[in-house]
């Protein structure tokens, strides 16, 4: 596999993207791009990742004078996606942006991205930082509870009672509540959201 490095910022309550290529697409100097450009996401269209690449997509087709594509490749926590940059020609016209957990959430764990053909830093090559998204939970009024203390409080008194939507395994949103419930010693049941491909 070619040298590319992803350099991807995460906080609690904040996911962040960061946009890479190859190193050898900064040493082709003023006559790059000479070609179109494509960009993989690691999400489907709608996704709040897949928005904002179409409107970087369309600044970058005005500024370098050729088209920038928008290419999803949703699924898997981001492997899918991954794996479709990491295999592309590392020419430079091919570019990725994924989700910060794309890149959080080790390789190989259990239940998370198995057999993902990535390496950090070898792999991807940072180039631009693009957003920062700001999370945040939500209850349906029916709990009773409207603080994330109440709901803590709730949590420790039915452990594993408590459900919590994820847009999937070792996704963002997944690990920003298992730290929650690492830091509170509450447990939570994981419910992963999934896309209905008619709705696509």
């Amino acid at each position: 596999m070619k040298n590319r490095v992803c350099s991807a910022i995460a906080a609690i309550f904040l996911s962040a993207l960061a946009l890479t290529t190859s190193g050898e697409a900064r040493a082709q100097g003023d006559g790059y791009p000479n070609k179109p450009v494509r960009i993989i996401v690691d999400s489907a269209a709608g996704s709040a990742n897949d928005v904002i690449l179409r409107i970087v997509s369309d600044r970058l087709t005005h500024l370098w004078g050729q088209q920038v594509l928008t290419v999803n490749q949703p699924g898997a926590g981001g492997s899918i996606g991954a794996r479709a940059a990491s295999t592309s020609p590392n020419d430079g016209y091919t570019l990725f942006l994924p989700s910060a957990s794309a890149f959080l959430a080790l390789p190989g764990a259990p239940g998370v991205a198995a057999n993902l053909p990535i390496e950090l830093p070898r792999d991807f090559a940072p180039i631009a930082f693009v957003i920062l998204q700001p999370m945040f939970i939500g209850v349906s009024h029916t709990l009773g509870v409207s603080t994330v203390p109440e709901l803590i409080a709730l949590a420790k008194q039915k452990p594993g009672e408590i459900a919590f939507a994820a847009t999937g395994r070792g996704r963002i949103t997944h690990l920003t509540m298992e730290l929650l419930q690492a830091r509170t010693g509450i447990k939570l049941s994981l419910c992963p959201m999934r896309v209905d491909p008619r709705r696509r």
